[in-house]
């Protein structure tokens, strides 16, 4: 058995298997969310009416804040000692062919069999190809895209610090970006609206810190950042949290929720503990790497088959049989897609190494003096 290493040793090749069941709670607190509750409440689900678990589901949304927490927290990792054109290779490789896949299936699904309000057009499809329609003035094709575009973003803001030759820094950003984004909440919260100035990306940053810690060690900037990230992540909740439950038929609890994020908060720390860097979970990496396609998957598809065959005197069995059915297609996704086809996507995304990495080579040498 390996030894277990102490908070500040790298931790390069270990599989955390804790953040394996966390990001596979996470997915399943969005499906919760939305099957239970939000497709009900915005009118795509029209067939079935709200059970007794509402009131508990909408809190599933804020595991898109555990989502985000964990995408900071593995990029980070991920991103230490490569080129930026290693960089965009993994994140490409990661984040597209699934979703490519589960958005040809979700537009042919309800095309077919959909709601009019989920129809999808030609050119809203090939927009949707970028993961960033709404650059071409176009709607997502699954509601739930709206979060790659976060993490679009993180990733293009990590892409560019490697990209300027700041990718040994990245432990010194982040919690510079922390304390700013909390000032910026304070002192001028219409600007914290803006791209990377604070909202969503508090969870970003908060997780990078938290993998700096884990693979560094503490330090009182790392301490100061983090309290500054978890800061502006409870302070950006609080202040939305009245706009987002407006518009719902069951009220959430603020508290509630601010006790949720602090959780989520504590279960990540836990990873600074030994003993829990090197625990033993069953089944945790099958269920992690279902988990991103279980996201792509679940929601507009999931809102058509209750369309079709759900009625209230049946959910109880339709509710199960959809369960099974989307682990059954996540599976196959990541089976066929992710797996069987992992070299030929590494070989097509892999075209873009050697000119992305030239760019970087030729920003380095116009930043080095040339001696005379």
């Amino acid at each position: 058995m390996a030894e277990p290493l102490a908070v500040g040793e790298p931790a390069k090749h270990r599989r955390l298997e804790l953040l394996d069941v966390l990001r596979f709670v996470a997915a399943l607190m969005v499906v919760c969310f939305h099957w239970f509750f939000n497709g009900i409440n915005n009118g795509k689900v029209s067939e079935v009416g709200f059970g007794m678990l509402a009131p508990i589901a909408i809190y599933g949304y804020f595991g898109v804040h555990l989502f985000f927490l964990i995408s900071g927290y593995v990029v980070t990792q991920s991103a230490r000692g490569k080129s930026a054109g290693q960089f965009v290779v993994g994140r490409g490789v990661r984040l597209f062919p699934a979703y490519w896949v589960a958005m040809a299936a979700t537009t042919l699904v309800v095309t077919f069999w959909g709601n009019p309000d989920m129809k999808v057009t030609p050119v809203q499809f090939l927009a949707n190809l970028t993961m960033v329609p709404g650059m071409f003035d176009q709607n997502a094709i699954d509601g739930v895209y709206w979060t790659l575009t976060y993490e679009i973003s993180f990733y293009l803001l990590v892409f560019a610090l490697i990209m300027v030759g700041l990718g040994r820094f990245l432990d010194a950003f982040f919690p510079a970006w922390a304390i700013v984004m909390l000032a910026l909440n304070i002192a001028l919260p219409s600007i914290s609206n803006l791209p990377y100035m604070g909202t969503f990306y508090a969870f970003f940053a908060s997780g990078a810190i938290m993998a700096s810690i884990q693979s560094r060690g503490f330090s009182v900037y790392r301490v100061i950042g983090l309290t500054a990230g978890f800061a502006a992540s409870l302070l950006f909740v609080a202040r939305r949290f009245p706009s987002w439950d407006a518009g719902h038929a069951f009220s959430a609890s603020l508290p509630v929720v601010l006790g949720l994020i602090t959780i989520f908060f504590v279960l990540i720390a836990l990873l600074w503990i030994p003993r829990v860097q090197t625990l033993r979970i069953p089944l945790s990496r099958p269920t992690s790497d279902l988990t991103y396609p279980i996201y792509l998957l679940h929601a507009h598809i999931g809102y058509t088959v209750l369309n079709r065959v759900g009625t209230n005197e049946n959910l109880w069995l339709v509710y199960p049989a959809m369960i099974v059915g989307l682990i059954v297609s996540a599976w196959l996704l990541h089976r066929i897609i992710e797996v069987g086809l992992r070299d030929f996507w590494y070989r097509a995304f892999g075209l873009l190494r050697a000119p992305v990495d030239g760019m970087q080579s030729l920003l380095s040498r116009r930043r080095v003096p040339v001696a005379r």
